[in-house]
């Protein structure tokens, strides 16, 4: 299947998901055209009608009423399904996901299939969207001398920072720090936003850093994949 997904935004957000996505799929960035404010929000029409052809849309707009009415316009369209990256609070994530063809993932590095099982029955693309993007899946190997000789990275973040993170560790010394320094490290990286005092007790970007380093696989002396 030939995917084709549009990276929607109000600004400049996206942009590098837009790069990772490229990769794989034919992904184009669009930024909103819309004037009013609040429920007086109108998008442009010629732009809707563009973004029904899509298999999936990933958001990254920074206004709430915008992104509402977006998907409030996008509700009858039969194939696209979308991807939320930029919301705040429960309450907000629960208005979107009454869409059926509406997704908000918690972190855009940790969605998988068992996520959006009950979604692909309906939405097939996203099946093949997630053999590439989402939740991280990576293979560390290692030679006699614990020596990382090649990183495969069977499945990545959205915002590129599993390739940028472990494009670092390429030729250097597994040892037991290995796993902590790549969790610190893909948070420099990271493009989530930061820990909400009082209602958070773990950052984003932390549970980014888990997220990545819960999903290597480290594989010693395996001379077929060095």
């Amino acid at each position: 299947m030939s995917l084709n997904v549009a990276i929607v935004s109000n600004g400049k957000y996206g942009e590098r998901a837009q790069k990772i996505i490229s990769k794989k799929f034919n992904c184009d960035f669009i930024k909103l055209d819309y004037f009013g404010d609040f429920e007086n929000i109108t998008i442009d029409k010629n732009q809707l009608e563009k973004l029904k052809k899509y298999d999936i849309i990933i958001t990254y707009i920074t206004n709430p009423d915008l992104t509402y009415i977006l998907i409030d316009n996008l509700k009858n369209s039969n194939n696209v399904f979308v991807l939320v990256g930029a919301w705040k609070g429960k309450g907000f994530k629960k208005q979107l996901e009454k869409y059926n063809n509406v997704y908000c993932p918690e972190l855009m590095c940790n969605f998988n299939e068992n996520n959006l099982k009950e979604k692909i029955k309906d939405y097939p693309q996203i099946k093949e969207f997630l053999n590439y993007f989402g939740t991280p899946k990576v293979n560390i190997y290692l030679d006699e001398h614990n020596i990382i000789k090649n990183i495969e990275i069977k499945k990545e973040a959205l915002c590129g920072s599993t390739v940028e993170t472990l494009n670092e560790f390429l030729n250097k010394k597994c040892d037991k720090d290995l796993l902590t320094n790549i969790g610190l490290r893909v948070q420099h990286f990271c493009r989530a936003g930061k820990i909400r005092i009082f209602s958070e007790k773990e950052g984003k970007k932390s549970r980014a850093g888990k997220c990545l380093v819960n999903n290597i696989n480290i594989i010693k002396n395996n001379i077929n994949n060095i």
